[in-house]
């Protein structure tokens, strides 16, 4: 048996095996991080709802300064 067709097959199949095992172990990786993302869902709604509020809230402040300082200026030119 020619000994350089042997390296190359063993190299070959070593090679098959490394990149089965790679793909083995990222599917596995990714089914782990589902997993542990699909356990505690509610905690990242509740976050996000209470961030959310805390925007509305900010954004209708703002709002109301900002409608009170055009009534301002309204007044102050008498285009009211």
């Amino acid at each position: 048996v020619n000994f350089e067709a042997v390296i190359i097959a063993m190299s070959v199949v070593g090679g098959s095996f490394l990149i089965m095992l790679g793909v083995c172990c990222c599917c596995c990786c990714k089914k782990k991080s589902k997993k542990q993302v699909s356990e505690v869902p509610y905690k990242d709604d509740e976050k996000a709802a209470r961030e959310q509020e805390k925007r509305r809230v900010r954004q209708e402040e703002r709002r109301a300064e900002m409608k009170s300082r055009h009534d301002e200026i309204r007044r102050k030119y008498g285009t009211v």
